[in-house]
């Protein structure tokens, strides 16, 4: 396995982050892929320096954001994530490494809760967040239709 560094996002990395986060997402992971998002978009809605970036011999291969200003008040203490993981690296450890830097930071930040959503058929992610030490919270049975069937959301958190 290869060694995986984790960093603050910087300005030179958007254009790769945005070509990974254009390559993962399908309809098979997600309800809403974002290939229609523009790289100007995609720029604004993660700044530089806004996400934790895993990088593998200098290369840029994945991602995790969170909402660090929540809605609202009373969810200052949760955090709501998304991580991406280019294909060409996956099970490398890279999502491992990202969630380790990501509950350091969040310990860091006060954090109490950090919370994910995942579709019933993405089995590699719900494994993998259980080995993270996600628990399945609930279930929101048929939520999606895609690709002509129903699909469980998966609603999970972790405790820092």
């Amino acid at each position: 396995m290869a060694a995986v560094a984790c960093r603050w996002s910087q300005p030179a990395d958007l254009p790769i982050l945005y070509r990974i986060d254009q390559t993962i997402w399908t309809s098979e992971n997600t309800p809403v892929p974002a290939t229609d998002l523009t790289l100007t978009e995609y720029a604004t809605r993660y700044p530089a320096g806004s996400q934790l970036v895993a990088e593998i011999a200098g290369q840029v291969v994945g991602m995790i954001s969170w909402n660090p200003q929540p809605a609202l008040p009373a969810w200052r203490y949760t955090w709501e994530i998304g991580i991406g993981v280019a294909l060409t690296a996956q099970h490398q450890g890279v999502g491992q490494s990202l969630m380790s830097a990501l509950k350091q930071t969040a310990k860091r930040a006060g954090i109490h809760r950090i919370s994910l959503r995942v579709l019933g058929t993405n089995q590699a992610a719900r494994q993998f967040y259980a080995q993270q030490g996600f628990q399945v919270e609930g279930v929101l049975r048929d939520a999606f239709w895609l690709n002509g069937h129903f699909v469980d959301d998966y609603q999970l958190a972790y405790l820092v």
